[in-house]
């Protein structure tokens, strides 16, 4: 321990080891991570660093590859120096990264459209997400395969061929149509912001989709009753997933919501779940049924992990948390689908939404009461649902001539 605290770090190593044991990380984990941290102190101060305050992600950077390249651990190295620097920042000790790298040079731009999609256009953080990455694919094509030419400078011919050397990666029709809505989106904030003076989002193609032309890929409601009771619930994971499946499934949240919900969303006197404006810009009151009531008390109560934050679902592998990518809740469904041995026709979080709309829809609940459940911005979206009523589709069948029904 007396070498752990040599160097500029060694202040700081107590604080660094009650964070560690605060996200959860294992003794021996813990351990290793610290052994590493008075390793890299007393590399700075070889170098003449005497102050925390001093130490830089390119102190950081030359120590992994000068003294831990040829360990056979420089993966799991990146990883706490990442972890180290970031502790840093939050307790002040050194300056916060910029908001804009100064080796990024697309960000600048970026951040005023993230800034527009936000405040004019008033898009869901998931949308904004994948068209910040739309726009970042643009300007590096643009990058690669124009010489470095300035986005001002994008013409017609451009962007059709960025486009063609996009939409030849993937066959499926809802990408290309993702793809060329999230590049229309940015070109029309270059013409906004006056980067262009030609509106070139008129040379993006339109991908062609008929209304109503697929049905809504479900699972039947006696499937969807025996995924949710296959999770084992003897362990503390095994309660959060299986109260996030009763969430998507019985109430027909959307994994963004399942992924943000708080504490101070649930209540629990009045059995309701009250939701934010998100996706459709509307609030939902959903009811706190029994059953989604007990998996989330079961979870809560016996399950979650003693972390002080608002969110209800949390990582269970050190650091210990709240879930940080869009993709969280997706990966839970498809591993319980996996572990239940069963053929889904998709795999992710709007499978289990699908199905309750289903089951809606066969249970002859009203499109419009249905619309609200599911937080639908127009009951048009909603109309879909039709299409897997077979009882009421069949009464309006016409008659067959010179045949029966």
């Amino acid at each position: 321990m007396r070498q752990m605290r040599r160097g500029p770090f060694g202040e700081h190593i107590d604080g660094l080891a009650a964070s560690l044991r605060q996200e959860r990380y294992a003794p021996t984990t813990a351990r290793g991570m610290l052994t590493l941290v008075g390793k890299f102190s007393r590399y700075a101060e070889s170098k003449g660093v005497s102050d925390a305050a001093k130490i830089s992600k390119e102190l950081a950077d030359k120590f992994i590859r000068e003294e831990l390249a040829s360990e056979g651990v420089f993966r799991n190295a990146l990883n706490v120096m990442a972890h180290i620097m970031n502790y840093l920042r939050k307790q002040g000790i050194i300056a916060s990264e910029p908001e804009v790298p100064v080796n990024d040079p697309f960000m600048p731009l970026l951040l005023r459209y993230k800034s527009n999609l936000e405040n004019i256009r008033g898009l869901a953080p998931a949308t904004i997400f994948h068209y910040l990455r739309g726009a970042r694919r643009l300007l590096e094509w643009l990058r690669d395969k124009r010489g470095n030419k300035a986005v001002g400078e994008l013409t017609g011919p451009d962007v059709l061929d960025f486009i063609s050397d996009r939409i030849a990666l993937y066959d499926s029709p809802a990408w290309r149509r993702h793809l060329c809505g999230e590049t229309r989106s940015f070109l029309r904030f270059l013409l906004w912001e006056g980067i262009t003076d030609v509106d070139l989002a008129r040379v993006v193609p339109k991908v062609r989709k008929y209304r109503l032309s697929t049905v809504p890929r479900h699972l039947p409601w006696e499937k969807v009753q025996e995924l949710i009771n296959s999770i084992a619930t003897d362990h503390p994971e095994g309660k959060r997933d299986k109260a996030i499946l009763t969430l998507l499934a019985c109430l027909g949240m959307r994994s963004g919501e399942v992924r943000g919900l708080t504490f101070g969303q649930i209540n629990w006197r009045r059995a309701e779940i009250r939701l934010p404006k998100t996706k459709s810009c509307k609030e939902r009151v959903l009811p706190l049924s029994q059953e989604v009531g007990d998996a989330l008390s079961d979870y809560i109560l016996n399950g979650r992990p003693a972390i002080d934050v608002p969110q209800v679902f949390l990582r269970h592998r050190a650091p210990q948390g709240p879930f940080q990518t869009h993709g969280s809740i997706k990966s839970i469904v498809g591993r319980c689908l996996e572990r239940a041995g069963m053929d889904a026709p998709v795999w992710g979080p709007h499978l289990l939404r699908h199905s309750l709309a289903t089951r809606m829809v066969n249970n002859g609940v009203p499109i419009k009461d249905i619309s609200d459940v599911l937080g639908h911005a127009s009951i048009d979206t909603t109309a879909i649902y039709t299409k897997v009523d077979v009882v009421h589709l069949a009464a309006v069948a016409l008659p067959f001539p010179g045949g029966a029904v």
